[in-house]
């Protein structure tokens, strides 16, 4: 599959006529869960666009339909919304580069973790949500830092975030930690929890819809309740955790239900298809970097926003798990 390079210039009319092409299922979510139609769409975009061709803080932007409905289906098509989760995206890249920019898949380090496969697509649900399939334990506790780990996390929201029925349908996580060992959470301090986890709950468009996680070891429990803690309260009730697969087993439909866990499904042959649609995203991906704004303005609104929730907001999270 080919990709058409996109503009980063700010002006308004550098864009192509939009055409929804999805299935009518999501035409339908998109109307009933995010207001969105044809008129209204159309008119929020050249709205937002507008609004970056004269902020004086932002040099440089995609203007394309399907980046900028990254942040108008987040919010729900209120422009101003939209325009500030736009601002907190491009802020978190340009003050985190070591994180959130560079993002190249043919990087020998993200090459060797695609391929330990963390993350699999499984595919669109029923209710037309991205199903999501994280195994924490086949990131390599020893080889590869946090950061190596963080900037996978980034790249996969990079890829996902292209895709309009992500976009619209949400993203339905189900996360996995057998396999793991110590050096899997050891290696994450705490400011590099809270930046990722920013990234997730804050700085990323990404519409969750639910997330399960299943099997956390008793050593994993006080590096995730810490990571848990610097997510936003809207996010921190999508989540809940299982002591036990069996138990996350009634939120995966069958269909998707991978063989090492009772199912039919060949998570290899996924994780293939899923690196080949990286790959081919990886210029969208790179040229991401195009984008500048005022990073010393930016970075004055971010120091004045007010802090982080307090740790123990995270325990409720866990009182689902049976630890005995």
């Amino acid at each position: 599959m080919s990709v058409k390079p996109y503009s980063v210039t700010k002006s308004p009319s550098a864009y192509e006529a939009y055409k929804f092409a999805l299935p009518e299922l999501y035409r339908e979510i998109a109307k009933e869960e995010l207001r969105e139609d044809d008129s209204v769409r159309e008119q929020s975009l050249a709205e937002m666009r507008q609004w970056i061709a004269h902020n004086p803080h932002i040099r440089k932007c995609r203007t394309d339909a399907k980046f900028l409905l990254r942040f108008l289906r987040f919010q729900k098509f209120s422009v101003p919304m939209a325009c500030e989760a736009l601002e907190r995206y491009l802020s978190v890249r340009e003050l985190y580069p070591s994180w959130f920019k560079h993002l190249d898949c043919n990087d020998a380090a993200m090459k060797e973790i695609c391929e330990n496969a963390p993350f699999t697509y499984l595919g669109q649900d029923s209710a037309g949500r991205m199903v999501m399939f994280v195994r924490f334990g086949c990131f390599n506790g020893k080889k590869h830092t946090a950061l190596q780990d963080g900037r996978y996390m980034a790249l996969m929201m990079e890829t996902v975030l292209e895709w309009e029925e992500m976009q619209i349908g949400g993203c339905h996580v189900l996360v996995v930690y057998d396999g793991c060992t110590l050096d899997n959470f050891e290696k994450w301090s705490t400011s590099e929890l809270k930046i990722i986890m920013d990234a997730y709950s804050r700085s990323y468009p990404l519409r969750y819809t639910e997330i399960h996680a299943a099997g956390l070891q008793k050593f994993g429990v006080p590096i995730v309740e810490t990571f848990l803690s610097f997510a936003n309260a809207k996010l921190r009730e999508k989540i809940s955790c299982y002591s036990s697969f069996a138990e996350l087993d009634k939120h995966i439909e069958s269909k998707m239900k991978p063989k090492e866990y009772g199912g039919s499904v060949e998570l290899n042959a996924l994780n293939r298809a899923f690196r080949k649609r990286v790959e081919e995203q990886r210029e969208i991906t790179l040229g991401l970097d195009q984008m500048e704004i005022d990073v010393q303005h930016y970075a004055s609104v971010w120091d004045a926003e007010e802090p982080m929730p307090a740790d123990a907001a995270a325990g409720a999270v866990f009182k689902q798990l049976n630890m005995a």
